[in-house]
C-alpha cells in the first residue's frame, strides 16, 4: 500500500523549500568583485622658494601641482586680508625646499607680517598724495602767477633767482589752516620740536619748511629774526626734507656760522670771543670794544670798506656796532 502526504503537509514542505531557496539570492547569483581603490599619487618635490618675491613663489609651487595655502609671516600668524605683493619675500616652506613629499598643499613663510605690510601700504599711499598736497606761487599771492606743483618745479622756474618771493599752500589752503598731518609730516614736525623750534601751528611750520625748500632770500643767511632758535630748528627741518635743494649751502651756512648783529654785547655771554667781519662793501659803519668799565680799548668808524670791516674780540671785554648791519665770525 502505497503512503500518502496529506495535503495540508504537501503545502507546507513546498514553502519551506522555496523560503530555503530565496533566503540568499548570493548564493546562486554571481558575488561582484570589490571595486578598485585609487592609485596612490607619485610624490613630489617641493622647489627651494627662499628669498623668491611671494607671487613668484607661489607660482613656482602651482607648477609643480601643489596648491598654497595662506601664507604666515615671520611671527608664525597669517596674512588675513591682504595678499602679500612683489615686495614681500618667500623665507621657507613647509614641507621644506628639496622634500619629495604626497602633500597637496605647501605653506609658504614670508619675511613681513601683514601689519607691517598694512603700515608699509598706508605709507606708500600717503607717499602718493604728499606729492600733490603742496602748491607754490611766485610771486607771492600773485592770482595770475602759475602754479608750481613742487619745490623742484620752483628751482627749475626763473623765479627761482633774485629777490621774487614765493607762496605755498597745503592742500589748496593756507598753511595757517589747521589740518591733520600725514605720518611723514607729523614726523617732520617731531623733529622740529626736538630742536626747540615753534610747532604752536603745525600746518604753518610745514609750511615755512616747505618754502625754505622751495627758495630762500639772497641775504638768507645774514638775516635776523626774533627767535633764532625757532629759524634754526627749521633749518634743520628743512635740510632734512630737501639736502639736495640747490641752495642747502646757504642752509647750512645759516645753521652752523656765528652771527652777531647791530647792538652792544658782554664777549663769551652775548658773542663768542673770536674774529668777525662785516659783509664786504659796508659803510657808515661804528664799532668799539670797550673794557668792563667802559672805556674804548679800539674803536673805528668805517666810512667804506670794499672788502668789509674786521674785528677781534676777547672773554670779558663789550662790543658794540652800529649800522654794520652783520658780523660773521671767521677764527
Amino acid at each position: 500500500m502505497k503512503a500518502r502526504i496529506p495535503a495540508a503537509l504537501a503545502a507546507i514542505l513546498i514553502l519551506s523549500l522555496t523560503a530555503c531557496g530565496t533566503s540568499n539570492p548570493s548564493a546562486s547569483a554571481e558575488t561582484p568583485s570589490a571595486s578598485a581603490s585609487p592609485s596612490a599619487k607619485p610624490p613630489k618635490v617641493v622647489p627651494d622658494l627662499a628669498g623668491k618675491p611671494y607671487p613668484e613663489a607661489s607660482k613656482a609651487l602651482t607648477g609643480m601641482g601643489f596648491r598654497t595655502t595662506i601664507p604666515v609671516g615671520p611671527d608664525g600668524k597669517k596674512w588675513v586680508t591682504l595678499n602679500p605683493g612683489n615686495d614681500v619675500l618667500a623665507v621657507s616652506s613647509d614641507p621644506g625646499a628639496g622634500v619629495s613629499t604626497s602633500e597637496e598643499s605647501v605653506r609658504i613663510t614670508v619675511n613681513r607680517n601683514e601689519e607691517d605690510q598694512r603700515a608699509k601700504n598706508i605709507l606708500a599711499n600717503e607717499e602718493t598724495m604728499l606729492k600733490s598736497r603742496y602748491t607754490y606761487q611766485c610771486p607771492a599771492y600773485d592770482s595770475k602767477a602759475p602754479t608750481l606743483r613742487s619745490y623742484q618745479e620752483v628751482w627749475a622756474s626763473k623765479y627761482y633767482t633774485g629777490s621774487t618771493t614765493c607762496s605755498v599752500a597745503i592742500d589748496g589752503k593756507h598753511p595757517s589752516t589747521r589740518q591733520p598731518l600725514f605720518a611723514k609730516e607729523q614726523a617732520l614736525i617731531d623733529l622740529i620740536a626736538s630742536k626747540g623750534g615753534d610747532v604752536s601751528l603745525p600746518t604753518a611750520t610745514i609750511g615755512a619748511v616747505m618754502l625754505m625748500c622751495a627758495k630762500i632770500a639772497p641775504d638768507f643767511a645774514d638775516e635776523f629774526v626774533a627767535r633764532m632758535d625757532w629759524r634754526r630748528a627749521e633749518i634743520e627741518g628743512a635740510l632734512s626734507v630737501c639736502p639736495d635743494a640747490p641752495h642747502a649751502g646757504v642752509l647750512r651756512e645759516a645753521l652752523t656760522a656765528v652771527k652777531v648783529f647791530d647792538g652792544t654785547k658782554v664777549v663769551g655771554k652775548d658773542m663768542e670771543p673770536g674774529t668777525y667781519k662785516t659783509k664786504p662793501g659796508i659803510k657808515d659803519c661804528y664799532w668799539a670794544r670797550t673794557n668792563g668799565g667802559g672805556g674804548i680799548i679800539a674803536n673805528d668808524f668805517v666810512s667804506f670798506a670794499p672788502d668789509g670791516a674786521t674785528v677781534t674780540v676777547y672773554p670779558g671785554e663789550g662790543f658794540q656796532s652800529e649800522r654794520c648791519d652783520v658780523w660773521t665770525k671767521i677764527g
